[in-house]
């Protein structure tokens, strides 16, 4: 498997979501990563980065949003999307707050950290070249 790592950091805006999910995609395709993982990474990242951007600074002025992906072994690519807004926790409301659940089904793993923003570290299995 190619190695790389990849890393882009934006305004955290809805018209900023679609290019750097973009952006991801051609960096897993470039590392050959297999079509149907990476439309899973990217469904897993765009919710992860529709949080950030309706939610991480809502209480103040708009920040940034941050992707970086790596290939750690052959068989496990990370992905990281980070803010530096204010995490609150959802409250329920009818017909959302699916994004986080959504990431969890994808991903082999995730991790979320709400220190001096928010980071959802997520580990997705590769299959075997």
């Amino acid at each position: 498997m190619p190695r790389g790592q990849f890393s882009l950091e934006r305004r955290a805006q809805a018209e900023t979501a679609a290019p750097m999910r973009h952006a991801l995609s051609e960096f897993l395709r470039a590392l050959e990563i297999p079509e149907a993982v990476r439309l899973d990474v990217i469904t897993a990242v765009g919710e992860a980065l529709a949080n950030a951007v309706e939610h991480a600074y809502r209480n103040g002025p708009v920040g940034d949003v941050k992707i970086v992906a790596r290939v750690e072994s052959d068989d496990v690519l990370a992905v990281e999307v980070v803010d530096r807004g204010t995490f609150a926790q959802p409250k329920p409301r009818p017909n959302r707050g699916f994004g986080l659940r959504i990431v969890r089904s994808i991903a082999h793993s995730v991790d979320l950290q709400t220190e001096s923003g928010t980071t959802v570290s997520m580990r997705f299995e590769l299959p075997p070249t």
